[in-house]
């Protein structure tokens, strides 16, 4: 069964599926789709097996790639606050005036939010009999998984402009060995603060101001501890970064998104990379989840320290 649109706003196409049947989304022919491919953060010459979570480039893949809420109309507004970086001048004496910066907490209303986890769908790279494709996961057709299966198949039709529904007889040209392309991996060693800043800055550089800072702040504040280990994420975990202290098992998830967390895994990295978003975020398996706010700075001082003293008892 093949789409050619721009997006579905319904699932009416698959009206014959059967319930609980597992269907596919993919497209054919991927040497059509250069630009486009690029454009998802597959490299130039893919590799078969190649997988990675897409780029957040529009609203279909930003609901796919990060956690999203929606207005519930039923309930009243409320009062909300946006973070904003703020510079103002103020008197300083004797006809002077001088510049000040600090965070403000801007309030505004807004109707209650019903949050929704990031919906995950990775997608691979298939060459079977010189047949190219791009493919997702098999997906179970049935009513909890619609919103998962629209969003998926306008995954490919605002990118593509078409998708192809496939069975689940794809399943037989799945490759055994998946490369994954969502992580960059920098050489082990010490880096000055200002190369990791300049790395940093080229991945966050779309963020807002306010959120960029916040960002460069607090990976500034983790790389005083000196990882020996740094990650950049790509594609679909563009604006994420790991710090790593791999001699004691501990990797630091930190990322440009508002309202996200720290997150502190003791999985060793060959592990934690296998793993999707949606595993990393929402399975349970992070050491410690340290929320963004005031205390911050003083909780992951405490972690980082243990880790520090940890690694200096065990040399004595």
């Amino acid at each position: 069964m093949k789409i050619l649109k721009k997006r579905i706003n319904s699932l009416s196409y698959l009206d014959n599926i059967p319930d609980g049947e597992p269907i596919i989304v993919g497209i054919n022919n991927v040497e059509r789709f250069s630009p486009q491919c690029l454009l998802l953060g597959f490299p130039t010459n893919i590799e078969n097996g190649t997988r990675l979570l897409p780029n957040n480039i529009n609203p279909t893949t930003r609901r796919n790639a990060e956690p999203f809420s929606v207005p519930d109309r039923s309930k009243p507004m409320e009062t909300a606050y946006r973070t904003q970086w703020w510079i103002r001048r103020e008197w300083a004496g004797r006809g002077e005036t001088r510049e000040v910066s600090e965070y403000v907490d801007i309030p505004y209303k807004r109707y209650p939010r019903i949050a929704f986890p990031p919906f995950s769908v990775e997608l691979t790279f298939q060459n079977e009999n010189g047949n190219n494709r791009i493919v997702s996961d098999p997906l179970i057709f049935n009513e909890d998984n619609k919103p998962l299966i629209k969003n998926t198949i306008n995954i490919f039709l605002t990118v593509f402009g078409e998708c192809e529904i496939y069975n689940k007889n794809l399943e037989k040209c799945t490759p055994q060995e998946v490369i994954r392309l969502n992580w960059d991996i920098l050489p082990p060693g010490e880096y000055p603060w200002n190369k990791v800043q300049s790395d940093i800055k080229k991945l966050i550089s779309q963020a807002t101001e306010t959120n960029q800072k916040i960002m460069l702040e607090k990976c500034e504040y983790i790389e005083s501890f000196v990882p020996d280990f740094r990650a950049y994420g790509r594609s679909g975990f563009r604006g994420y970064v790991i710090f790593g202290f791999k001699s004691k098992n501990y990797y630091v998830l930190e990322s440009i998104y508002p309202n996200n967390a720290t997150y502190v895994f003791n999985e060793n990295w060959q592990e934690l990379s296998k793993l999707s978003k949606a595993e990393i975020l929402n399975g349970g398996l992070h050491n410690t989840r340290l929320i963004h706010h005031e205390s911050w700075k003083n909780n992951i001082k405490a972690l980082l320290d243990k880790i520090k003293n940890k690694g200096e008892n065990e040399n004595e």
